[in-house]
């Protein structure tokens, strides 16, 4: 695990947070305004999107119906 340093994509509240230590999009509660949003850890830093903006392999639940059983046998 690591560390990061992002603002709030609402609010602009600077905040540290812990990151799972690979390139998994994951879930922020903002400590300021309280709002969810997505961080995600890139090679030079980390992207934060609006929760129900970011692209589909951003967002960790779009992510993980995708990337889930297809339901094909």
């Amino acid at each position: 695990m690591s560390t990061a340093n992002i603002n709030c994509p609402y609010c602009s509240t600077n905040q540290d947070i812990t990151t799972p230590g690979d390139y998994r999009p994951f879930y922020v509660t903002c400590s300021g305004c309280s709002r969810r949003f997505i961080a995600e850890p890139v090679e030079n830093g980390t992207i934060v999107y609006r929760d129900g903006e970011a692209p589909c392999c951003s967002d960790p639940e779009c992510r993980e119906t995708e990337m889930g059983g297809s339901g094909e046998d």
